[in-house]
């Protein structure tokens, strides 16, 4: 009866261990986490804001929680001498929040200048795009040679879009201009730091996405005042 060969079993063994500990993280306790994030409730647009102008959007979410999780596994490669497989959290925000965020933002950087380019009259502000989602990406490698040698890639990859706001300004009912501005953000994958929990590098991202859309709402205040 032939030998199993113990330079593979340690890896095999390794791998799947990686493995196992990579499921340790579930959709549904990102979700829990993220709800947490945000006071287990989404962000109301603020009472104060002001009267001439309002923001919408189209966006649809199939329920009022506050994110929606899945994991997917791609790339799976289980060859004799490479191992590979990539892990994504995907986590989609619920639209709400960021639109908001965006309106209160905006509400609150309003200028002296463009309101007095509006001198009573109407805005209106219709989010078209705007980045609501992120994803925890976990990849694995393994190459057996002589012995194991393994690596792993762990980082936050955030939602690229940019944010694209339609508008129009109204006198009275009469519409007497309309635009459509787009904001790139400034969002890049953020590796995780040595020991670093997924919870430490959730938090942090979610920081930097709050901080990333009031960064798109002030630039576009500042390109809405340079086109009216």
């Amino acid at each position: 009866m032939r030998t199993i060969n113990q330079n593979f079993i340690l890896p095999a063994f390794v791998f799947v261990s990686v493995l196992i500990l990579s499921s340790c993280l579930t959709p549904k306790k990102m979700d829990q986490y993220v709800a947490e994030q945000y006071g287990n409730r989404i962000p109301k647009q603020n009472k104060n804001k002001k009267a001439d102008i309002s923001v919408s959007s189209n966006f649809t979410y199939p329920s009022t929680d506050i994110s929606t999780t899945v994991r997917k596994r791609s790339n799976f490669l289980p060859l004799i001498i490479y191992w590979q497989a990539d892990y994504r959290h995907i986590c989609t925000l619920n639209p709400s929040i960021a639109v908001n965020n965006f309106s209160n933002a905006v509400n609150t950087m309003i200028n002296k200048a463009l309101s007095e380019k509006l001198s009573g009259q109407r805005l209106e502000l219709s989010v078209e795009q705007i980045p609501t989602a992120f994803a925890l990406v976990d990849k694995e490698r393994m190459i057996w040679l002589l012995y194991a040698i393994s690596w792993q890639k762990i980082y936050m990859e955030p939602d690229f879009k940019d944010l694209v706001v339609s508008y129009k300004v109204l006198q009275n009912d009469t519409i007497v201009k309309t635009g459509k501005i787009s904001i790139k953000g400034d969002a890049h994958n953020k590796g995780l730091r040595f020991f670093q929990s997924w919870k430490s590098a959730t938090s942090e991202y979610l920081a930097d996405y709050n901080g990333n859309i009031n960064s798109m709402s002030k630039a576009f205040v500042t390109k809405l005042s340079e086109e009216l």
